[in-house]
């Protein structure tokens, strides 16, 4: 089970230390790793980082991929592998971060956030991946096994697409495109759920439905918390002087931020529907609410008159001419009806009926 740790819980240590702030995990790590080249590859199980083969830069390419953030010496042997700053694993375990990208001395350190949807609830879960870009590798941390970065190991295990070919600059961009591609499958999600209740709203809207709009505005707002510093990540990194990622790869971070864009403008779109529709909401619930007054409004005023009759007849004075009139309650259940038939005719004729 998962705990929460608090920023506090940090106050005193020394900087870089290694303590997990957020929704703690106490999954111990996976770490598999991909060496490879344009014309192999090879997939391992890393039980011990030390064990971990040097690859030469100038051939091959590494990807070091941990699953779980529950084995802090796992992430200490890999620092130390690498050359890692401290204040970088430090901010590896910190699962609060705003997806941002930093240079190191010989490294980039980029977070951004895994976005998927509850299948039950559909509520929004978040997951934090770290990357750390060096010169010809590539590793990346993530808070818990599964993800959505399958579709990149296939093209790394049948040699699809430029990913073998390239550097491990355009292996980081093919891992960005894949996890905001993803953010298209959400946001996309979300617009049917808004097209249905739309339709709900438009024809019958219920009490439920206002409920359901403020949980699809709550909803996108989170999705526009992480949107948001994704497109400033991409375009950071579009413009980055950095000898670590070549001038081709700059092209595809244009787009990866062009994704990025679109993505926020959908969101915006959706939530200004979201405005209107709970404008139409009200104005339905105002317009049935003014159908039930105009209605209820109409049996009093054709009872007024009616009433007032049947105050005066039930005073029971003994000098009312019509009390010793053989058809006097006909006469005035009579006229009581007559009175609301005129009554019903002119309402119809001023079209408030």
């Amino acid at each position: 089970m998962k705990k929460v740790r608090s920023r506090s819980g940090k106050a005193g240590l020394p900087p870089g230390s290694l303590v997990q702030v957020g929704d703690v995990s106490d999954r111990r790590s996976h770490v598999t790793a991909f060496i490879f080249n344009a014309d192999e590859v090879k997939e391992l199980e890393v039980a011990d980082i030390n064990h971990l083969p040097h690859p030469d830069p100038s051939t091959h390419r590494l990807w070091l991929d941990l699953d779980g953030m529950g084995d802090e010496q796992a992430l200490a042997l890999t620092g130390g592998r690498f050359d890692l700053h401290p204040l970088l694993l430090e901010d590896v375990l910190n699962f609060d971060q705003r997806p941002k990208v930093e240079e190191y001395a010989d490294n980039l350190f980029v977070v951004v956030k895994m976005l998927d949807l509850d299948e039950e609830t559909g509520a929004l879960e978040t997951e934090q991946v770290s990357l750390v870009l060096g010169r010809g590798y590539l590793v990346t941390f993530q808070e818990k096994p599964g993800d959505v970065l399958g579709p990149i190991r296939e093209r790394l295990r049948h040699n699809l697409g430029r990913v073998r070919k390239a550097g491990a600059d355009y292996l980081l961009y093919a891992l960005l495109d894949v996890i905001v591609d993803h953010y298209f499958t959400i946001v996309e999600e979300v617009g049917g759920r808004i097209e249905a209740i739309e339709r709900k709203v438009s024809v019958n809207p219920g009490n439920e439905d206002l409920l359901t709009l403020q949980e699809l505005r709550s909803l996108l707002i989170s999705i526009n918390r992480y949107v948001m510093p994704t497109r400033e990540l991409a375009g950071r990194l579009s413009t980055l002087q950095s000898d670590l990622i070549e001038k081709s790869t700059r092209r595809y971070l244009n787009d990866l931020q062009d994704h990025t864009v679109y993505i926020a403008e959908s969101i915006g779109t959706f939530r200004e529907l979201l405005t209107s529709l709970e404008n139409t909401y009200h104005a339905g619930v105002n317009l049935r609410m003014g159908q039930v007054i105009k209605v209820l409004t109409i049996i009093s005023t054709i009872f007024i008159p009616l009433t007032f009759i049947v105050g005066i007849y039930g005073m029971n004075f003994d000098h009312m001419p019509e009390l010793r009139w053989r058809y006097g309650y006909f006469g005035v259940l009579g006229a009581m009806s007559i009175m609301a038939l005129l009554m019903l005719a002119w309402f119809r004729r001023k079209r408030w009926l």
